[in-house]
């Protein structure tokens, strides 16, 4: 044999159950696996659902810099960042619309350019506009259309409130026709939010100064926009985390105490692999010191529970990780498989109605289960899991450089 050979030789004996080879790391290799497909999951679900969030805010509302009109033209931004793909103008207008038979809603109107689908092209595909639509009215939310109960071609009341300094307050009621209805997947913009364009805006917005939205290839290069906007003497821009920064943290927190969560499954197993491995070199204080008679050292034995270690953490975390993206990448028709059996078993126990979903239109407000999985966070799962047990084998095998041949040899 070799020299070093014996170590994994000795590793493979350790590692498997067995009358003479101790208790198994096969659960613990079980543990790790189901905690990095669980922890891929619960992640990839997670991302899905705060992407589409953060994407419908970037594509709708804030824009990834946003600048005062007051300070430059749209012509001059775009000139100044190079990285931008489209600006385009807009005011926002808090206000409340009615519907016919009077029921009343908050809702906020945002006035941009008559030909804002053509200015920004990601606005139009975001509210999936045909030809022609934007146009002629108002575009609104799909749960405000549902609450205020109107479809295309019906009207609203809007109401419009304008100050001056001369002639003070006043107020409006404006009849808008509805243009179009978009779904765009973010609760709170379909229940309130409406966009018009300027020729059909009538009042709204009146006095106000506009903002210029910016959007870039790359939403992460927000901080070079800023200093370039600076640079060309374009002061009082913001960028989209800062002025979404309470909503962006909050869902930042989220995750990241669900990964801290979950992540307990690494400790558990990690903790059942440092006794089960100390258990192992109690149990093998014999073993131990003839291969210390003979010759072995400590650092070397070590290496046979590292290796021990290493095979649970490492294969627990490739099978996880191989089981996580197939059921990540599949997930909703897990869902619908699963769906199909609760509703097969209830039928057959002579239950009748409707079936059941995991995720229904009553209680949530999506269509399917979004799934985003980012390498880096794949790779720092898998690692993470594959770490844990080793780092439980270095700590459980130091009881090994205690163990002295003599002592266990005389007593034999």
């Amino acid at each position: 044999m070799k020299r070093g050979a014996w170590i994994a030789f000795v590793a493979s004996r350790w590692f498997r159950s067995g009358r003479d080879s101790g208790p198994s790391l096969a659960p613990a290799t079980a543990g790790i696996a189901v905690g990095v497909a669980a922890l891929l999951c619960v992640i990839g679900v997670m991302n899905g659902l705060q992407m589409g969030f953060i994407e419908a805010v970037l594509d709708l509302d804030s824009y990834h810099v946003r600048v005062p009109s007051s300070q430059a033209g749209v012509d001059e931004v775009l000139s100044a960042i190079p990285g931008a793909l489209a600006a385009m103008p807009f005011v926002d207008v808090r206000t409340v619309a009615m519907n016919s038979r009077g029921k009343t809603v908050p809702v906020r109107v945002k006035v941009v350019p008559d030909d804002a689908p053509l200015l920004d092209p990601v606005f139009s595909a975001r509210l999936e506009l045909r030809a022609g639509q934007f146009g002629g009215g108002l575009l609104v939310g799909s749960e405000l259309a549902r609450a205020l109960d109107i479809r295309v071609g019906d009207t609203v009341s809007v109401l419009s409130v304008s100050a001056d300094e001369e002639e003070g307050v006043d107020a409006d009621v404006l009849e808008m026709g509805i243009a179009g209805i978009f779904h765009s997947g973010y609760y709170e913009f379909d229940a309130a939010l409406a966009f018009a364009p300027q020729a059909n805006a009538q009042s709204l917005g009146d006095g106000e100064d506009p903002i210029i939205g910016v959007r870039l290839d790359d939403r992460y290069g927000d901080d070079e926009a800023l200093v370039r906007l600076e640079a060309a003497g374009i002061r009082g821009a913001e960028s989209w985390r800062r002025y979404n920064r309470a909503f962006f943290g909050a869902l930042r927190m989220e995750k990241s105490v669900m990964m801290m969560l979950i992540g307990l499954i690494f400790l558990v197993v990690g903790v059942n692999i440092f006794h089960s491995m100390r258990k192992t070199v109690y149990g093998r204080v014999d073993d131990i010191a003839t291969l210390k008679a003979l010759g072995a050292g400590t650092s070397s034995l070590r290496r046979v529970f590292l290796l021990d270690g290493l095979a649970a953490g490492g294969g627990g975390a490739l099978v996880g990780l191989m089981l996580g993206l197939l059921v990540s990448m599949n997930v909703n028709e897990v869902f619908s498989a699963v769906e199909a059996l609760a509703e097969y078993v209830y039928r057959l126990s002579g239950g009748s109605g409707s079936g059941f979903e995991f995720f229904s239109p009553d209680f949530f407000y999506i269509g399917e289960v979004p799934v985003r999985l980012l390498f880096g966070e794949t790779l720092f799962i898998a690692t993470a899991g594959a770490l844990s047990a080793l780092a439980a084998a270095w700590a459980a095998s130091s009881r090994v450089s205690r163990i002295l041949p003599s002592e266990v040899l005389r007593n034999e």
